[in-house]
């Protein structure tokens, strides 16, 4: 029997498999593929850190912003009357504590514009107290020198409130420690202890910080005002493109101060790099501000014509763009991306590292704060 090979074969040709092009365009498409793909995440990522870093400038500014005005809004409660006020007087104060002593308290004001040279940050001084109950300043009944504050009335004044006499231009800081007992209008501010009752009740020998041993001369011409047991005295400022504090009132010390100069300090916000101001001033006496400048306040009179602090930061966004994204501002044509405000052009400056201020982006917020103390204890 003949058996017959009926088996098929495929030509050579067919069985050599995928020639070196084909590899090669395979290769090319994949590595377009790669680099479509690379380039997409690459633009995707870098719009994902700006819109992040846009957003932790919002954040930023947003809550430096609301610090702020918070306490402006407080500013110079318990400093001024309708009677009588503090305003601008040069204050003396002493504090027995370490790296105190004799305190360089500044101007006796609601709000102090300090501006910044050469376009710098400005830095901004607030002063109120937290008394709860005396909110004017109380006349004296007859001249004093170290003795008790011999007042018309001593209502409203507690043990424990830091007090300021005023008279002629002239402020003093002392901290009561009690009333004579055979003359409760009259307020002592002893140099060593004494017995303070706190809030709950709890009674306390507590040392008197406030009170120097030369606490010099008063006439029935004086007012004793009360700050309360916890006034604050701060002043805010743009350092290191960061917004902070430094605290005269109230001082805790030890690592709040760690550079020992008698000031708590205190950081509020990172990436704000500039800070501007105004006063709001009525100057014809209308109680509608009129004027806007950062002209300093000299006399009572003068600080009582400040009705407003016009205020604004400048928070930057941390992505370092590639290109310039920030415009130079250039007053009064204000291109919409560059950095102004209600009072002009901000002057920027590059980063310590040589980078170039262009290429961030920046968010500005500004208010306007009614200083309402001083019109609420000023108006009829």
């Amino acid at each position: 029997m003949t058996f017959k090979n009926c088996m098929v074969h495929a030509p050579a040709r067919s069985m050599l498999g995928m020639s070196l092009v084909e590899i090669l365009v395979a290769m090319l498409i994949g590595l377009i593929g790669m680099v479509i793909i690379t380039q997409v995440y690459s633009v995707s990522e870098e719009r994902k850190r700006t819109t992040t870093g846009v957003g932790d400038a919002q954040i930023t500014g947003n809550i430096a912003m609301f610090t702020l005005e918070r306490e402006l809004r407080s500013a110079g409660f318990g400093m001024l009357s309708a009677a009588s006020n503090m305003l601008g007087c040069a204050t003396t104060a002493f504090d027995n504590r370490p790296n105190r002593g004799a305190i360089a308290f500044p101007t006796m004001a609601p709000v102090q514009i300090t501006v910044g040279a050469a376009g710098a940050a400005d830095r901004l001084t607030i002063i109120y107290g937290n008394s709860g109950s005396a909110a004017e300043g109380s006349v004296f009944r007859a001249g004093a020198t170290a003795a008790p504050f011999p007042l018309k009335n001593a209502a409203g004044f507690r043990v424990g409130d830091l007090v300021v006499t005023s008279e002629a231009g002239n402020c003093r800081l002392a901290e009561i420690t009690r009333f004579t007992p055979a003359a409760l209008n009259d307020v002592e501010h002893a140099a060593g202890p004494y017995d303070y009752t706190d809030p709950s009740g709890t009674v306390t020998n507590i040392p008197s910080h406030h009170n120097d041993t030369a606490t010099g001369a008063n006439t029935i011409s004086a007012f004793l005002f009360s700050l309360g047991r916890n006034p604050v005295v701060k002043t805010y400022s743009v350092v290191a493109d960061k917004l902070k504090t430094r605290s005269l009132f109230p001082y805790v010390g030890g690592v709040q101060d760690p550079d020992n100069d008698g000031w708590d300090d205190a950081e509020i916000a990172d990436g704000v790099v500039q800070m501007k101001a105004q006063y709001g001033k009525d100057t014809n006496n209308d109680r509608i501000v009129d004027t806007w400048n950062t002209t300093l306040p000299v006399t009572a009179a003068d600080w009582l014509q400040v009705r407003a602090i016009r205020v604004a930061l400048v928070a930057r966004s941390g992505q370092y763009e590639k290109t310039a994204v920030t415009a130079n501002c250039v007053a009064p044509t204000n291109p919409t991306n560059s950095v102004y405000w209600s009072g002009g052009c901000f002057t920027m400056f590059n980063a310590a590292d040589g980078t170039d201020w262009h290429r961030y982006r920046y968010r500005v917020y500004e208010t306007v704060v009614p200083l309402r103390n001083m019109i609420w204890s000023t108006d009829p």
